[in-house]
């Protein structure tokens, strides 16, 4: 019996992950992890801000380091309400979204 509660545990785990990487907009349409940028401009249009920052580590030698795009967003959910958005983008994809819905704590 302790195989199977396991086993249900990381199942809810993945999902909870996989679920965690999409927003779907009040007209239907989603945005999700792996997305270029330039879907996520038509879908969502332009963000609100921009924070572009690049991360390497200094090794003596010139290294090119990574650059991680932070998109901010104000938009509606399919649920309702409206949602700040923090959309990430590494190498040119949607890599993370994080979603705060206004008005809840």
């Amino acid at each position: 019996m302790k195989f199977s509660h396991s086993v249900i545990a990381v199942v809810l785990l993945v999902a909870s992950q996989a679920n965690a990487c999409g927003f779907r907009l009040s007209d239907g349409k989603l945005l999700k992890c792996g997305m270029s940028r330039i879907e996520l401009i038509s879908l969502a249009g332009e963000p609100l801000f921009k924070d572009i920052e690049t991360l390497g580590v200094g090794s003596g030698e010139p290294v090119k380091g990574e650059t991680i795009e932070t998109w901010s967003y104000r938009l509606t959910g399919d649920i309702g309400g409206d949602y700040l958005l923090s959309i990430m983008l590494t190498g040119g994809k949607v890599s993370a979204i994080h979603r705060k819905q206004q008005g809840r704590i």
